[in-house]
């Protein structure tokens, strides 16, 4: 294995359990710093009902991680590059290395701006890494040089190429 990353839906769902214990401090906090403002209590009701769907739409989130407990996973050997996405099936693949000519970082500015790195393969197909986990690219992309010297690389492992779409 020349590159391993995971991580599990649990850890997920125990950030998300630190977050919803950290939502009464920060009403706790809400309530010490503005409690002399004008209109504090209509403006602290409100919060609070805030808080509180927050919070109960954050408990759902982690029952359903606790449930599901699944992992997002990406490794590359010798002879496989594979992701495996928990919830999206489109940043699901498995290829070989040897198969991968570049692999592309987008920017796309029309309305909104995305980022997307796309694995463009021998064949003329393209799959999509995930930008939504905190593994290294440039050790992902390391790895997959080592892997296939012939691949080409973003300068930058942190860096997207700008295209204006209208």
């Amino acid at each position: 294995m020349i590159f391993y990353y995971a991580k599990t839906q649990t850890r997920q769902a125990i950030t998300l359990a630190v977050n919803i214990l950290l939502i009464p401090v920060l009403l706790y906090a809400f309530r010490y710093f503005l409690h002399s403002e004008p209109n504090f209590e209509q403006l602290y009701a409100v919060v609070k009902i805030g808080a509180f769907v927050v919070a109960a739409v954050m408990v759902v989130i982690l029952l359903w991680l606790l449930k599901k407990n699944d992992r997002f996973e990406i490794y590359v050997t010798d002879s496989e590059f594979y992701s495996h996405h928990p919830v999206f099936k489109e940043w699901c693949f498995s290829v070989n290395p040897k198969d991968i000519v570049a692999i592309e970082h987008n920017l796309e500015v029309s309305q909104s701006a995305m980022t997307n790195i796309n694995v463009c393969l021998k064949n003329g197909e393209r799959v999509q890494i995930t930008q939504n986990y905190n593994f290294s690219r440039k050790d992902l992309y390391d790895a997959l040089k080592q892997a296939n010297p012939d691949i080409k690389l973003p300068e930058n492992a942190n860096l997207f190429n700008h295209k204006l779409n209208r």
